[in-house]
């Protein structure tokens, strides 16, 4: 037509070198690419590729690109692709005829209407690109080529040059199918408006600071998340001081940060690394039982940081010093079967664990767990007297035992703790804290049994011993009721201190009475079987007596000699000592308490025994 040639291009996309570095905890491979001069795949670009080609360092075309043409009479102007010639391709449209000089820009869609008046051109990088695998989105690559015509009139070969830096990253196996959206945001404006001035020999790219300081990375179009491997994200090529990428995964959001600054230069690839899905693990800790038995405690570390990969974990108490490790895979679990430190006391403590990401760097990081849940524990508080033996309460019951026993002494006193496991009640590694209330001195202790010496009492009656066991913050109590009953029990004779009444004479070998009754009493916190044994003479004279054995005031034995003559009495008798009236009681029913010699009216009692039965 009139005024119009047909304009034939041949592109070319060269980009600098020269390339600074950006690392960061997320970042694995610390380095930065270049691009490569244009070439085309050798596989026919029949579908709509990515604008890398798979080796992620050369630019390819696509059977879709569209440039635009301006003509510097501010007149855009669309040219489509014709041709691919390895490196090359070539671009047809009509541009003003005569026009000594023209800017070419990729891709059309992405270009303004007009150039300034200076020449300069605005194109829009948007903060909201879809990924595209092993690349980035079709039509994102912003380049600008300028050109003339020759002496001949055709036009000049046209080189393209990137005004975007690409920003590389990787995303894991594991964590393939899992995000849904990638968030970049930096310090400063990163897409929106740039304006793109062509005056030197190569373009000089500004961004309008009212721009996005973030860009939106969704999956591949048609994908709901992203696949494992590579992605890039294109920028303004501004100089970044640090960044964050933020993304989801099964609807927790991840943060990844850097504190380094790179990127600046267009044309140029900065490589962020892998993007791990860094988790925070979960701590928490449980007190174990079995049949109702402390064992210790256990530590779950669930929410590995990272998935699949291998990571440790250290456990310190208040005093920093490691009381557990454990390692592996996954759900990590600090047993309570740990040989020094079964039992994890009240309090705090840090968990210090370290993993290794993706990019092979490795990491350790705290968090603190605290431990509120007490122990669970009883104690029980033990000893025997005489009449235990009888009931068999503590002791086997066993009479014979029981009339060997001393009648007033508290046999071995014992705080035992129950419901802990015996690893932890050895191990030094615990304290626990005892204390009674009975007039007992600790005598031995053997695996939580604190035995104490046996002690005597000076009356007789029910005693209540008391002990506590403090451990870990919890005090448990536990008290044992014996009983001093007397028994068993030998007067050879019977003494004037220990009985009651008034004998006409208490002599070292005997007690006599005439017109009298001796009582010994007893206590019973119930009814016991009791066998009552003797050694009496009796004597008449003129006047006649009678002597009774009486066992809680029912009679056992009656004397009543004839005139002038005497009987004795050496024998037991079995019968039972009541609750009510717990005694015994040596009654003579008459004697001259004048007549002092042996041959008037009287009673003597040489013995006295009273055993269970």
């Amino acid at each position: 037509m009139k005024g119009y040639f047909l304009l034939f291009l041949t592109i070319i996309l060269a980009l600098a070198t020269n390339l600074t570095s950006c690392s960061e905890e997320h970042i694995m491979d610390n380095n930065v690419h270049e691009l490569s001069p244009l070439s085309i795949d050798a596989t026919p670009p029949t579908t709509t590729r990515t604008a890398l080609d798979s080796d992620g360092n050369k630019v390819v075309w696509e059977t879709t690109d569209e440039i635009a043409v301006y003509d510097f009479n501010t007149t855009k102007h669309k040219f489509v692709i014709a041709q691919f010639d390895h490196s090359n391709a070539k671009f047809t449209g009509k541009i003003t005829a005569k026009k000594e000089q023209f800017l070419a820009v990729y891709p059309y869609s992405l270009s303004a209407e007009n150039l300034t008046a200076t020449g300069e051109i605005f194109v829009e990088l948007p903060s909201q690109q879809n990924a595209a695998l092993s690349s980035f989105a079709s039509n994102l690559n912003i380049s600008i080529g300028k050109g003339a015509r020759n002496v001949d009139g055709s036009p000049s070969k046209v080189t393209f040059y990137n005004v975007c830096q690409l920003l590389k990253f990787h995303i894991p196996e594991y964590a393939s199918g899992k995000i849904k959206q990638i968030q970049f945001n930096a310090n400063t404006a990163v897409a929106g408006t740039m304006n793109v001035a062509y005056t030197a020999n190569t373009p000089a790219t500004t961004i309008n600071q009212n721009g996005s300081k973030a860009i939106t990375i969704l999956p591949p179009i048609g994908n709901e998340t992203f696949a494992s491997g590579t992605y890039y994200i294109v920028s303004a090529p501004v100089v970044l001081e640090g960044f964050s990428m933020a993304f989801t995964c099964d609807g927790t959001t991840y943060t990844l940060s850097s504190n380094s600054t790179f990127g600046g230069k267009a044309g140029k690839i900065y490589t962020l690394g892998t993007i791990d899905l860094v988790n925070s693990p979960s701590i928490s800790a449980q007190h174990i039982y079995t049949n109702g038995i402390l064992q210790g405690t256990r530590v779950t570390l669930s929410n590995a940081p990272i998935e699949g990969y291998e990571w440790k974990a250290s456990i310190k108490n208040s005093a920093q010093n490691i009381i557990r490790n454990v390692q592996g895979t996954g759900t990590l679990i600090s047993s309570e079967q740990d040989e020094l430190w079964p039992y994890l006391p009240q309090g705090n403590y840090t968990i210090e664990y370290t993993y290794t990401t993706s990019n092979g760097k490795s990491f350790t990081k705290t968090q603190t767990l605290s431990i509120t849940e007490q122990p669970q524990f009883t104690i029980s508080m033990t000893a025997y007297t005489s009449f235990s033996y009888y009931k068999g309460d503590v002791v086997e019951r066993n009479i014979s035992e029981a009339n060997k026993c001393n009648n007033t002494t508290i046999y071995e006193p014992k705080i035992t703790i129950n419901n802990i496991s015996q690893k932890i009640i050895d191990n030094p590694n615990y304290s626990f804290s005892v204390s009674n209330t009975f007039n007992g001195t600790q005598s031995g202790y053997i695996s939580g049994v604190y035995t104490y010496n046996n002690y005597t009492v000076g009356n007789l009656g029910s005693y209540t011993l008391t002990g506590s066991v403090a451990f870990d913050g919890v005090t448990q109590s536990s008290s044992k009721t014996v009983h001093i009953t007397g028994m068993p029990y030998t007067a050879a004779p019977p003494t004037q201190t220990d009985w009651t009444g008034n004998a006409n004479s208490w002599k070292t070998d005997f007690v006599r009475l005439h017109g009298n009754t001796i009582t010994k009493t007893f206590f019973c916190p119930e009814n016991i079987n009791v066998t009552v044994s003797q050694n009496a003479y009796v004597r008449r004279a003129t006047v006649g007596t009678t002597y009774k054995l009486l066992c809680s005031e029912n009679e056992l034995k009656s004397l009543s000699p004839g005139y002038m003559s005497s009987t004795t009495d050496i024998n037991s008798y079995q019968t039972q000592m009541t609750q009510s009236t717990p005694t015994v009681s040596c009654k003579n029913s008459y004697g001259n308490p004048d007549t002092w010699i042996s041959e008037g009216t009287n009673a003597k009692v040489y013995s006295i025994t009273v055993q269970y039965r």
